[in-house]
């Protein structure tokens, strides 16, 4: 059995031969020569690439972004272009050692789940690493899917030379991902600024960087003349018990269990069809004996686990016996291309209602049918796991009624490309797969409505239509079809940013000015309370500083950076006010106040008119202030507050500072319950059943989170219909059940997980 190194290359033994030793060596200083060669027109391209996307105004901190990246990569090009050789050659030469195992070198050991060093190791795992490896992988897929056509006869021939099972992108030491992370080693390693990272590499493009095409053309023609051939077409690809792409850190992707590994070709494993039923039982889709009554999901578990999934057994249960894995059945394969082209793919969706979903399951009626008795006993397996996920997508209620006849119809296609390579429920990464997530997961936006003839309905249609017409044996296709859908779904979403822009700005403003607000009230709130007891705040003046002046230092606050001056001068204004109401019992404090007062008046005055302050408010509180300022100037001792407008004071005084009070309290709040601490979790891009009343219920996306997260913007999937709501708010709608989150999690993905756990179901109802 086959085994694979963490990295994703698997391990071969015993080792390679000398001379294909010395064909990947050739094969590896072609590609550095040919990179070397054309690193200064590709920083040329790159940086082309980045004005272009300066042109198209994006935020302004990726735009600072790209500007800095676009000038370190011209002034200190020679520098990244040694950095650039250096990650390259380290990263072949790593990639080499793994390809090509010496008998000095330890072997790289098989890659288990059970081992007790493995949850650590992935417990250690940094989280800034991870979202690194993702970004990489990101941007990659974009280069992968560009090159695809002239890398796979190269990925088919490096399969043979280095005598691998079976040959995948991940086993190609030449893959576009080594240029894309050798890219991104060399720009850390240059240690310019490691915050503008993201953004630099995901400006990278297949179509403004060094054309790789003819590097892949003549590390191809040089395997050719060195007469390794490429692989058969349809070899079915064995499971090792991992996940390719980043799904292996899943736990639903843990090996079979020893016994349930693939058994060799003498074990005398019996080949029945499902026709062949004895009175007392049924045969499961691995040709063991089963028990009345076996529904079609636990054959699907069986098969799952068959190809690597772990499942749920009863203590001492060896589970089935496995068949061997074998290359697809012609004849079956072409009673599916025939069914592929046959009326039922033309079916309209108009004509089904609710009921017409159990039927529209065309895998699972195909079990009753001969040609599908006759295939082989993996087939079989196929056609049971896929019948189940349809299932899952068929009763997904975040799903249109009318999306699902749609999706419904790739059912036989999809078969067929789960066929040709089993990866389709190992990965994630599988185009196929990749494919029915992204369509399940748009059409969820897509409004009954809005009708057939929306842009939305008609791309997905279209895409599922040439699913139907354009695939035969190639998944490639699906590949080509899910980034033109996914080009289409970024053209819709750059509109609707486009459209939410001026909202959002407009809230952003807001928060800006709220967070402003509440930094104020934490300066007067310490200026007050740290008045002497014999010196108190004049009672007129807190609902003044609670309120107008409290407008005034927000404003000052929000320039701070730009006009430092404006703060401090509001600031010592501020403390002067409080200073001139207090008593002056002393001449000389008598007359400092007098030589004071005309350049405070102006100042306040000046401050009013700012944030136009006027009116009887105004009045009022500029009669208070020159009484008081006279009372200071003429008296010797503080005057009796016995007055009624005295007491009037100190009570509005009073109010103003429970207010205050009020306020700085509730922006100390935090979570209450799990409602508060799941809208902190929300991003953009989410979708929500919105009910404003038991009536009206539609849905909406979270289009705009502010930065401080205490405005979220929803919007239709056009970006109009916007409404505004805090956080706190949000949680409330949760809390009553009138917002509720559409689960958009990948279909293919909740599917198996459903059809595992339901066996883990059964055995805890069972115990």
């Amino acid at each position: 059995m086959s085994t694979r190194s963490p990295s994703g290359l698997q391990a071969v033994a015993p080792a390679v031969p000398a001379e294909a030793s010395a064909q990947l060596r050739a094969l590896m200083a072609k590609m550095l020569v040919y990179c070397v060669t054309r690193e200064a027109d590709n920083l040329v391209a790159i940086r082309s690439r980045l004005f272009d996307l300066l042109d198209e105004m994006p935020s302004h901190g990726r735009a600072q972004n790209l500007r800095f990246a676009s000038v370190m990569l011209g002034k200190h090009a020679e520098v990244f272009h040694r950095a650039f050789q250096d990650a390259l050659h380290a990263s072949l030469e790593a990639l080499a050692r793994e390809a090509l195992p010496q008998a000095d070198q330890p072997q790289s050991r098989p890659f288990a789940l059970n081992d007790d060093m493995d949850g650590l190791t992935l417990s250690l795992i940094d989280v800034q690493e991870v979202e690194r490896i993702l970004l990489v992988d990101r941007v990659a897929q974009r280069f992968s899917a560009h090159y695809d056509a002239v890398v796979s006869p190269l990925t088919q021939r490096l399969g043979v030379l280095l005598g691998l099972d079976s040959a995948s992108l991940s086993n190609n030491p030449f893959r576009p991902e080594v240029f894309v992370r050798a890219f991104l080693l060399a720009w850390e390693k240059c240690d310019w600024d490691n915050q503008v990272t993201e953004d630099l590499l995901s400006a990278l493009d297949p179509a403004h960087c060094m054309d790789l095409a003819p590097l892949y053309v003549e590390l191809n023609t040089m395997l050719v003349s060195a007469g390794v051939q490429a692989q058969a077409a349809y070899r079915i690809k064995k499971s090792d018990g991992t996940v390719t792409g980043y799904g292996g850190l899943g736990p639903a992707s843990a090996p079979a269990p020893p016994a349930q590994q693939e058994a060799g070709p003498n074990t005398g494993t019996p080949s029945v069809g499902l026709g062949a039923l004895e009175p007392d039982g049924a045969r499961s889709a691995w040709g063991v004996l089963a028990p009345v009554g076996r529904s079609m999901a636990a054959q699907a578990r069986h098969f799952l686990q068959r190809i690597g999934f772990a499942t749920f057994a009863n203590p001492g249960d060896h589970g089935p016996v496995p068949a061997p894995l074998a290359p697809v059945d012609s004849e079956f394969m072409g009673y599916l291309g025939g069914l592929q082209a046959g009326s039922w793919a033309s079916v309209q969706s108009s004509g089904f209602d609710e009921s017409d979903l159990e039927q529209h399951n065309i895998l699972r009626h195909l079990r009753s049918r001969d040609e599908v008795r006759r295939a082989p006993e993996l087939d079989r397996g196929t056609v049971d796991a896929l019948a189940e996920i349809f299932d899952y997508v068929f009763a997904d209620q975040a799903i249109p009624l009318q999306m699902k006849f749609v999706i419904g119809r790739l059912q036989i296609p999809v078969l067929k490309a789960a066929m040709i390579d089993r990866d389709f429920f190992l990965s994630d990464a599988h185009p196929a797969r990749r494919l029915v997530d992204t369509l399940a997961c748009a059409s969820v936006a897509w409004a009954p409505e809005k009708g057939e003839h929306d842009p939305l309905y008609v791309q997905i249609e279209r895409t599922v239509q040439r699913v139907l017409t354009e695939f035969e044996d190639d998944i490639a296709v699906f590949s080509d079809l899910l980034r033109e859908f996914t080009e289409f779904l970024f053209e819709t979403e750059q509109q609707v940013q486009g459209r939410i822009a001026p909202v959002a700005s407009h809230e952003q403003v807001g928060e800006t000015y709220e967070q402003a607000l509440a930094h104020v009230d934490e300066v007067i709130h310490a200026r007050i309370r740290a008045l002497p007891p014999e010196l108190p705040l004049a009672p007129f003046l807190a609902p003044f500083l609670t309120t107008q002046w409290r407008e005034v230092l927000a404003r000052a606050w929000l320039g701070v950076e730009s006009e430092p001056a404006q703060w401090e001068s509001a600031l010592a204004a501020m403390d002067q006010l409080i200073w001139s109401t207090q008593p002056k019992i002393k001449s000389e404090e008598r007359r400092q106040l007098v030589a004071v007062l005309p350049e405070l008046v102006r100042t306040l005055n000046g401050a009013l008119d700012g944030i136009e302050c006027h009116g009887e408010v105004r009045e009022t509180f500029t009669r208070r202030l020159i009484s008081t300022h006279m009372l200071a100037i003429r008296m010797t001792q503080p005057a009796a507050l016995d007055s009624a407008s005295a007491a009037l004071d100190a009570s509005e005084g009073q109010q103003a500072m429970s207010e205050l009070d009020q306020r700085r309290a509730d922006k100390r709040i935090g979570a209450v319950d799990a409602f508060d601490d799941m809208v902190q979790t929300f991003t953009r891009g989410l979708w929500f059943d919105f009910m404003e009343d038991p009536a009206t219920q539609h849905r909406c996306l979270l289009s705009w989170v502010s930065p401080l997260r205490t405005r979220l913007l929803f919007t239709n999937r056009e970006g109009f219909e916007a409404f505004v709501r805090s956080e706190r708010e949000v949680a409330a709608l949760l809390r009553r059940g009138l917002l509720k989150v559409v689960d958009q999690e990948p279909i293919v993905s909740r599917a198996i997980g459903r059809i595992l756990s339901d066996a883990e179901l059964e055995l805890k109802q069972a115990a």
